[in-house]
Parts: C-alpha cells; sequence; structure tokens
C-alpha cells in the first residue's frame, strides 16, 4: 500500500512538473500591419535579447499622456539592448493610424483584436523566442527617472 501511495504521488509531482514546464505562455505567433503600411514581424520574435511590446488605445488618457515617456523609454531601451515596440488598437482604423503616427512608422495596428489583453495600457516583457517573461497593466509614474520606470519592467 506505502509503494502505490509513492508511485501516486511520484506520478502526480512528475505531471505537475511537466505541467509547469509546457504551460509557457508565449506571444501569439501573428503579424499585424504597420503604420507604414507594411506587415510587421511576427509577435512570437524579437529582434533583442529581450523586447518589450507596449499596447495602448487612442481613447486611453493615460496612453497619451504617457506617450513622451514611452517615447523616451524606447531610446533608453534602445541604447541598453532592448527593443520596444508599440501596439495601437481597441479602435477604429483612422483612430488607430492617427494615434500610430506618434510612435513611428513601424508601430503595429490591432484593427481586429488580435492580441489578447485585460486594459490599457498593457506591457509584455519577452524574450527573443517569445516567452512572455512578465505582463504589467497600467504604466509606471512618469514622474520618475528613466532607468527607474525600466527597472519597473525588470529591464536595465
Amino acid at each position: 500500500m506505502r509503494a502505490l501511495f509513492i508511485t501516486l504521488g511520484t506520478a502526480v509531482l512528475a505531471g505537475v512538473v511537466s505541467c509547469s514546464q509546457s504551460a509557457v505562455d508565449k506571444m501569439p505567433d501573428i503579424r499585424l500591419p504597420t503604420y507604414a503600411a507594411s506587415e510587421g514581424q511576427s509577435l512570437a520574435s524579437c529582434p533583442a535579447a529581450k523586447c518589450l511590446t507596449a499596447y495602448v488605445a487612442p481613447w486611453c488618457g493615460y496612453c497619451r499622456s504617457s506617450t513622451p515617456m514611452l517615447m523616451a523609454l524606447r531610446g533608453y531601451l534602445e541604447r541598453h539592448g532592448v527593443a520596444m515596440r508599440f501596439i495601437v488598437g481597441k479602435d477604429r482604423l483612422p483612430a488607430l493610424r492617427a494615434y500610430a503616427r506618434e510612435f513611428g512608422p513601424d508601430t503595429m495596428l490591432d484593427v481586429d483584436d488580435a492580441v489578447a489583453v485585460g486594459g490599457v495600457p498593457h506591457f509584455f516583457v519577452s524574450d527573443q523566442h517569445g516567452v512572455i517573461l512578465r505582463q504589467i497593466s497600467g504604466v509606471p509614474s512618469s514622474d520618475n527617472p528613466i532607468e527607474d520606470i525600466a527597472a519597473s519592467f525588470g529591464l536595465p
């Protein structure tokens, strides 16, 4: 009987371990159109060791007021080897394009709500293989130095 419990316990633990290893959250393998009217790279890959993907919406007051800070963060992260991408979604195409213009031609447009987010702004930190390392909802205080803002995302 004791051997049966040990065997069952081992099987349960093995199942838990394999579940946690196989249940890795990844960025979706989709390509969204960009503001420049080209097809963006897959969200499941990153051109650097780490990526910060910011999902924002035109009607979001927090997104709008944080735009200058997010642009400064992009420059800071790129100087430290971290890629930053922007996705503008949750609205109609004309509004998406108007807001995307503020972030640049490589800004992706989520016209069909293909990326699942619970709210905006939403941030994904992922590795070069698209594995999501962190998800953050909301914007850190733009009163903080840019280094502290990057650190709040777990980035250099």
